[in-house]
């Protein structure tokens, strides 16, 4: 199974894409997507839709894993990272792949099992997780600690799903 997580943003979107077998991870490509916040929101958002389908079909992806909006002082940013969350859900849906929302805090449990681990530490856990050392920036170790949320959870929710 591969699982393309998404830790989204309308300037850098991080992108970690992990195949699961036989217990284990395997990291199979991560990256960031940077875009000019001179472009115009529209265009940012399509570049989004555009670069999420074209990492599905290249990967052949089972399920896309997106971190759910962490809202703070600022809706204004809310907002944007919602349309940016809504880019990579319609790209997906397009492609007939199912999507699955975590919020930071169930991110954070599931590969630190602690709910308020700074990015530090998630960061430190998605390394020894995948034995990559060195990822970088945060957006990618972000996205991949989302996609492994979805690995650890997928078995809890398919028994749940089976009652």
């Amino acid at each position: 199974m591969r699982v393309m997580g998404v830790d989204p943003g309308t300037v850098r979107m991080g992108l970690g894409i992990i195949e699961t077998g036989n217990n284990s991870y395997r990291l199979v490509k991560h990256s960031v997507l940077r875009l000019s916040s001179k472009d115009s929101v529209c265009s940012r958002l399509g570049l989004i839709f555009d670069c999420v389908k074209k990492h599905i079909t290249e990967f052949d992806i089972d399920a896309v894993a997106v971190e759910d909006i962490f809202v703070s002082v600022n809706p204004r940013s809310a907002l944007k990272l919602g349309q940016a969350r809504g880019a990579v859900i319609a790209a997906a849906y397009h492609m007939n792949v199912d999507v699955f929302e975590y919020t930071p805090t169930e991110v954070k449990k599931a590969v630190s099992t602690f709910g308020r681990a700074d990015k530090y530490q998630v960061s430190q856990m998605v390394e020894i997780l995948l034995g990559v050392r060195n990822i970088k920036p945060h957006d990618v170790t972000d996205a991949l600690a989302v996609s492994i949320c979805h690995i650890n959870t997928l078995p809890l929710r398919n028994r749940i799903c089976e009652l």
